[in-house]
């Protein structure tokens, strides 16, 4: 991957430390690369408080619209994000991790020593991990010449053929939750998402107050279940605000981990 991301390039961007003026993030994607969120470029509307919208520690998916090589600067916007660019790029993304580690249980199954010589030699060969798995799926001729030991190639066959036979029922809710506590309404927000992760609930925040909550489970009663506890919590936790959940169709359940390649 390029050491910057590019102009238009959309990123996940972890909120670092938060000013009078914007935010600091890093982006994991780009060795930990700082960069700065103006506080114009949060969101369209008038900030009063920037906490209200963006908090410490939260992952977000921002796209690059400045990039100064004088004074080596990059600034990124939340608000020029769209909805369906935060689900496309949080997907790419979770996969990108997932896969990540497919590949190191795959270079640990094999005993292959050096082990993060061999996961370079394979990320740049590839660029992603998605495009390596791509390839081993296919067995293409790319694949088949790497210079690594057959023991490998083999090993890396077997986790996907192992984690193909994995059916995943996928269940997705738009939520709108806000709070009308004026003291502390962004820690009590904080607080019930927090809680909702717990529940094995992936929250990814759209544009304010909306948020989408994804689970999945072995089965649709699986899934639904963790909906339906994570929101019996905020219902009962939330003293004074608005609640709701909205099922999101979804085109398509995934049967496994890398059906998206």
């Amino acid at each position: 991957m390029d050491e910057t991301p590019k102009i238009g390039a959309l990123v996940i961007a972890q909120v670092a430390k938060i000013t009078q003026f914007g935010a600091y993030c890093r982006l994991p994607e780009y060795n930990n690369l700082e960069v700065f969120m103006p506080i114009r470029e949060v969101s369209s509307g008038w900030i009063k408080n920037i906490r209200e919208f963006i908090h410490e520690g939260q992952n977000l998916v921002c796209k690059v619209v400045m990039y100064d090589k004088e004074r080596n600067t990059i600034d990124v916007s939340l608000k020029k994000v769209t909805p369906k660019e935060t689900k496309t790029k949080i997907g790419a993304y979770n996969l990108e991790k997932r896969l990540s580690a497919l590949l190191q249980q795959a270079i640990k199954q094999s005993g292959v020593p050096d082990k993060e010589a061999v996961t370079q030699s394979l990320h740049t060969e590839f660029g992603t991990y998605t495009n390596l798995f791509q390839h081993a799926t296919d067995n293409s001729e790319q694949f088949a010449k790497l210079k690594i030991p057959k023991k490998l190639r083999d090993e890396i066959q077997k986790v996907i053929e192992a984690n193909r036979k994995e059916k995943k029922h996928v269940v997705s809710y738009i939520v709108t939750l806000s709070t009308y506590n004026t003291e502390s309404g962004a820690s009590e927000l904080r607080s019930l998402l927090e809680d909702a992760r717990k529940d094995g609930i992936e929250v990814s925040y759209i544009s304010a107050p909306r948020y989408r909550f994804v689970s999945d489970g072995k089965d649709y009663s699986e899934a639904e279940t963790k909906i339906k506890k994570a929101e019996t919590a905020i219902s009962s936790k939330l003293k004074k605000g608005l609640f709701k959940l909205e099922k999101e169709k979804l085109k398509k359940e995934k049967e496994d981990i890398l059906a998206q390649i």
